[in-house]
């Protein structure tokens, strides 16, 4: 167990709440043949100020490892003012900065992004934006993102604020956190085309070991469409699922099948509570579906039906 111990005024739930702080959504898109594409951040779980969203893609193209990842969003700080003087985190003649920390465990990489910068005297409400490109590759499994103000510069300081930091670089406190899902294309689950004249037009690949850690992407779990056989047209893949009833029913199949293996196993109870499961694993991706959409799992066949409901009524 591990204590951070500060000796200078942090940003608290007390001073978080009178600076008014507000946060618009996530703009998430990606870059094919030179036009943006918008991406879906979905909520899946929620706990305080700390969230984790699910990044889907509704045309089922983009993955990670092919396409880049573009991340935009709007802060306010509506009164800044408490953030500096005797009473606040840096001193009225300092300069405050507000930077993006970002962790991808699963591809051993982090950084920085710097976002904005303000002092005693912004106009305010102060509002910024973040407009952060990750490109393809960079990003595996998941990326935690943590919005933080930090010491720019310092100022002449008043005799009543010595206490207060006084080195460029330190961290004041953390304005939100979140996490982004990324592992598999984005869409309900992973989707691979393949060349394979002797084989039907769709078949599902399960080939993990513990759902509770293996990733939900296209090694560990896949639908394959048979670009070889005679009806691969009648899917229409190029319109997503809005456009292709057969696509969409594909898609449930095999959501089906995914999830009665997954029922199957040691694991399931753990999964169906949501417990010890790592982030954008099979086991936190199935408890998701069945969780947020209230999908009945108690037998194949009622689970057959409430997942083509939910289909129907949401897509």
């Amino acid at each position: 167990m591990s204590i951070q111990l500060n000796f200078f005024p942090v940003l608290t739930q007390d001073l978080f709440e009178k600076i008014g702080y507000e946060l618009g959504l996530f703009e998430l898109s990606y870059t094919s043949g030179g036009f943006s594409n918008a991406l879906d951040a979905v909520p899946a779980d929620s706990t305080g100020r700390n969230s984790q969203l699910q990044v889907r893609d509704e045309k089922n193209v983009w993955e990670p490892d092919g396409f880049n990842l573009c991340v935009k969003r709007s802060y306010t700080i509506n009164v800044p003012k408490f953030l500096f003087g005797e009473n606040g985190i840096a001193g009225g003649e300092d300069e405050i900065g507000i930077a993006l920390l970002w962790t991808s465990k699963a591809s051993n990489q982090r950084g920085i992004h710097i976002i904005a910068d303000f002092n005693s005297k912004t106009p305010f409400p102060y509002t910024f934006n973040l407009n952060k490109e990750f490109p393809a590759g960079q990003l595996k499994g998941s990326i935690s993102l943590q919005t933080v103000l930090y010491m720019k510069t310092t100022g002449i300081r008043e005799p009543n604020e010595i206490h207060l930091a006084n080195k460029a670089g330190i961290i004041l406190g953390v304005l939100d956190e979140y996490t982004l899902v990324i592992d598999g294309n984005g869409s309900v689950f992973p989707i691979v085309e393949v060349s394979e004249p002797s084989q039907p037009l769709w078949w599902v690949n399960c080939q993990w070991n513990d759902p509770t850690e293996d990733a939900f992407d296209e090694e560990s779990v896949r639908i394959c469409i048979n670009k070889a056989h005679a009806n691969y047209k009648i899917i229409k893949m190029e319109g997503g699922l809005k456009e292709s009833p057969l696509l969409l029913d594909i898609i449930a199949s095999a959501l089906q099948i995914i999830i009665q293996k997954v029922r199957e196993s040691d694991y399931w109870e753990e999964i169906k509570k949501g417990e010890d499961l790592e982030p954008g694993s099979i086991g936190q991706a199935v408890n998701y579906f069945i969780t947020t959409f209230n999908w009945d799992v108690h037998s194949p066949e009622s689970l057959a039906l409430s997942i083509r409901k939910d289909f129907d009524n949401r897509i």
